[in-house]
């Protein structure tokens, strides 16, 4: 009955509620389980108050649920995942946010998997266990290393970090390859390292160790993994390996969804390709798939108003059902309203969300990046040209056409219509 009414009044959005019911029953001495404590810790993200989250821990730790519970110890280190992805940035520093999250870990868990991964940092100061360690679940190391990556993590340090975690897969660790089982992990690696100019190579490495497997027990490519590396290679202005991933994608059998069209129409856009962005948004909805606000806004990255009205005229136009003499889909007319009275001056794909989901459920782009010509990681080839397949690097246009209409059945063959423009590589 306490659960029930905390989480009524959880998600009607009243957490001031939701937490007062909590105190008037913790003063009447009314017993708090697993699903009090996680439902506390939603009061605490939504309200970004990490004492609440060190309140519930010392609580389950008074009721006797810490440290052996390893769902709870679980739920704890993701709050606080969520909680520092959330806060300005400003507030504190990365590394300390990492930290946050590792102080809860090891007062619990055995720290010996964080690092064979390389991602344990040892503190300054004694670590207080709450008594015995124990080891910890597969959907806790991912929440470590999914912190790590976006909190802590520097390109050449994620890269090896992938390089542990694959090794350890392979070889059947024990606690680390069940981590494999599904595409969250993943899709973590491919999200940050397509995110980043000198590690974006890596996210074909990344996709093809998901679809040649070290074992059966490995997580196959889902739309998500797909949408990213898309994303990935359009936002690195790669459009013929971004086509030939969808195209793979088909052929597995998977379905773009949503974000996948969003993905595409992005990436025409932000190459200032109004004719494919307004033709993939008519096959989006071709599909059945309704046009979003992730969708209109990608479209407002082309910066000629004219030039778009125009072609989504022209699709239109050719749109027509020859049967009935209407239109099957939404006329220009539908949209123009939405692009306002005049383009926005957008950074490439810099500014346009498209929907894709951080692995821990923030929605957010991969788009979002800080490597623009003139920083450091952004002029850092020779560390691209190092990873494991490097892209060929066609010396001409005419190269990148020619290879761009080769037929390829996997992903190796996808360097190859890596297409070069002027003052990118």
């Amino acid at each position: 009955m306490l659960n029930a009414m905390i989480l009524n009044a959880v998600e009607a959005s009243d957490y001031q509620t939701a937490q007062a019911i909590f105190e008037t029953a913790r003063l009447h001495g009314l017993r708090r389980d697993t699903i009090t404590y996680s439902t506390l810790l939603k009061i605490a993200f939504q309200n970004l108050d990490q004492s609440l989250v060190e309140r519930v821990m010392r609580m389950a730790e008074e009721d006797g649920a810490l440290p052996r519970n390893n769902k709870l110890v679980s739920c704890l280190v993701a709050t606080v995942l969520q909680i520092s992805r959330s806060i300005d940035p400003g507030i504190v520093t990365r590394a300390s946010r990492y930290r946050a999250m590792l102080r809860i870990y090891e007062r619990y868990c055995d720290t010996g998997p964080l690092s064979e991964l390389g991602i344990y940092i040892k503190s300054d100061h004694v670590v207080e266990t709450a008594g015995q360690v124990y080891p910890p679940s597969s959907q806790l190391l991912s929440t470590m290393i999914v912190g790590y990556i976006f909190l802590f993590g520097r390109h050449q340090d994620v890269v090896n970090v992938y390089h542990r975690y694959e090794h350890h897969v392979a070889n059947n660790h024990h606690l680390i390859a069940p981590i494999a089982a599904t595409d969250h992990t993943a899709n973590a690696f491919l999200l940050w390292l397509g995110r980043h100019r000198p590690t974006y190579a890596m996210s074909l490495v990344i996709l093809k160790n998901m679809l040649e497997p070290s074992s059966s027990a490995v997580a196959r490519p889902t739309v998500q993994s797909w949408s990213i590396v898309a994303d990935t290679l359009y936002r690195n202005r790669q459009p013929a390996a971004a086509a030939r991933v969808i195209e793979m994608m088909r052929e597995k059998g998977i379905t773009p969804n949503k974000v996948t069209w969003n993905t595409i129409i992005a990436g025409h856009a932000g190459m200032q390709d109004a004719v494919g962005a307004v033709r993939a948004m008519r096959e989006m909805e071709k599909a059945d798939l309704e046009v979003n606000s992730y969708t209109l806004k990608a479209l407002t990255m082309i910066k000629d108003r004219d030039r778009l009205l125009d072609a989504l005229r022209r699709t239109a136009a050719a749109d027509i059902n020859t049967e009935t003499g209407q239109q099957d889909l939404a006329t220009p007319v539908a949209y123009e309203s939405s692009f306002g009275n005049g383009v926005q001056d957008h950074d490439g794909l810099a500014d346009t969300p498209n929907g894709l989901q951080l692995p821990f459920g923030r929605e957010s782009s991969p788009t979002e990046t800080t490597d623009k010509p003139g920083n450091a990681s952004y002029r850092d080839r020779d560390f691209l040209r190092s990873q494991e397949k490097p892209f060929d690097d066609p010396s001409s246009l005419e190269a990148m056409e020619q290879s761009s209409n080769n037929r390829v059945d996997d992903v190796d063959h996808l360097y190859d219509i890596h297409d070069t423009q002027p003052g990118v590589m």
